[in-house]
């Protein structure tokens, strides 16, 4: 009888674990659907809305302007209701605005309801990898963290078959108010979750924060982690909430830490992912694939890139952060060195199909390097008091360079196509010399004995 009861225990114990991941990681599936989702929806809305180049360019815009909003008020906001609260009210506002996007209108209305889906994908980005390694035993914290990657690759890849399948009817409205389903998921299913521990210690209270310790931790592990948390917290300066974003880059204790993070904030879109990402059905196009066979095809490399962000999650806590992120940049710069090459050659089938390998070998990188990976060494590395603010102001960086890049990749491809890919070209071959030269590896270790070292 005993060994049944200790039995059902531990099945049960494993489920809330396994319900805690996957609700936190649907932020991340969102983020990836309302980024696919215009990719084939523009096609339709484009048309029936009458919209200028200029035009698409500021509805696609018009999430990361709203992201931008999303990131920088997260940190101060975050540190005071949580992580967990902070995803359940970013889960509100994907349901409205996804019914708000269907029901659009004209273009501003279009455009107002995309700028405020973009508050909960700023978000969703900062909170979710955050709160995934809060919780995670440290054992384990790569690949789980990295399920953020791997639910924004699903949402990419839910998108590019929502715009594949619904093309036939031109059902665009259709392809936008269908967030709403894992929009409603996420609120609800995060109410019946436990906060970040670290969180609660920091706010005191420490029942609650060894009883979510113990969903994900066996109970002396538990107990380990939960002294080394309470440890670290006596020695955090009393004013820890008081710090503002703006305060980051004058404290001299955490600036290298910041300008860090920052520069990864700034990398990480800088290789050309998100240019990609919502343009990827015109580039193909363009090669001179039909409009169903770019959708078709940009399917695939959805699937593709969740097969290699699966991957990653399942080796990154044995064969270690910096050597990915080394060799996934290389890859990417090498591949966006063959997408600029190709400006020289005549428009053929044979060309097309080298484009679109090149395609794939960029994901396949991205999705085994710096997508899942990124973030997991962001948060690892901000210290716990400054964690959340680092983090807002990270994803400001990143969704500031989003913005450029997807405003001005169109101009730049229209212009000179060797051009455009040859600055990505760069920035991945900058890439993985930053992470060289300047990230250690944190493999293995708890994030208080990183914090120790920093």
């Amino acid at each position: 009888m005993r060994t049944e009861a200790i039995t059902f225990s531990e099945r049960r114990g494993e489920r809330r674990s396994r319900a805690v991941y996957i609700f936190g990681a649907l932020g991340g599936i969102l983020h990836g659907y309302d980024m696919g989702i215009i990719a084939g929806a523009m096609f339709f809305v484009k048309s029936e809305m009458g919209l200028s180049p200029q035009g698409v360019g500021v509805v696609v815009g018009s999430l990361l302007a709203g992201a931008i909003v999303g990131t920088f008020c997260t940190g101060r906001l975050a540190e005071a209701i949580g992580q967990r609260w902070m995803l359940i009210w970013a889960g509100v506002l994907f349901f409205v605005t996804s019914f708000f996007a269907a029901l659009a209108w004209d273009p501003t209305s279009l455009v107002v309801a995309r700028l405020l889906m973009g508050v909960a994908v700023g978000v969703s980005v900062t909170q979710v990898p955050s709160y995934l390694a809060e919780i995670a035993p440290k054992s384990k914290r790569g690949g789980l963290t990295s399920l953020n990657q791997l639910a924004t690759s699903t949402g990419i890849f839910a998108a590019y078959l929502a715009g594949y399948l619904l093309a036939p009817i031109e059902g665009w409205r259709w392809m936008l108010g269908l967030a709403a389903i894992p929009s409603a998921m996420l609120a609800i299913g995060l109410l019946f979750q436990p906060d970040s521990p670290r969180w609660l210690v920091r706010r005191g209270r420490l029942k609650e924060a060894l009883e979510a310790l113990q969903i994900n931790h066996s109970p002396e592990d538990a107990e380990k982690v939960f002294a080394e948390i309470e440890q670290m917290h006596r020695g955090e300066t009393s004013k820890k909430d008081k710090i503002r974003l703006v305060d980051l880059l004058k404290m001299k204790s955490v600036r290298p830490i910041v300008i860090t993070v920052m520069c990864l904030g700034a990398l990480q879109p800088g290789t050309g992912i998100n240019a990609i990402v919502y343009y990827v059905p015109t580039i193909l196009k363009e090669t001179g694939f039909s409009q169903n066979l770019a959708l078709l095809n940009s399917v695939v490399l959805a699937v593709m890139s969740i097969a290699m962000t699966f991957y990653a999650g399942r080796v990154v806590d044995r064969v270690g952060r910096r050597p990915l992120m080394i060799g996934g940049a290389s890859v990417m710069g090498a591949s966006m060195a063959v997408l600029g090459l190709l400006a020289y050659m005549p428009k053929t089938a044979v060309s097309g199909y080298i484009a679109l390998g090149a395609l794939a070998v960029f994901k396949a990188a991205f999705s085994f390097s710096w997508g899942p990976i990124g973030w997991v060494l962001v948060t690892e590395i901000l210290p716990s008091n400054i964690r959340s603010q680092g983090l807002a102001m990270t994803g400001t960086i990143n969704f500031l360079t989003n913005m450029v890049i997807v405003s001005m990749f169109p101009v730049l491809l229209h212009a000179n196509v060797a051009v455009a890919f040859g600055v990505f070209t760069c920035t991945g071959l900058l890439a993985a010399t930053f992470v060289a030269l300047r990230i250690r590896e944190t493999t293995g270790r708890s994030l208080e004995a990183i914090e120790k070292d920093l």
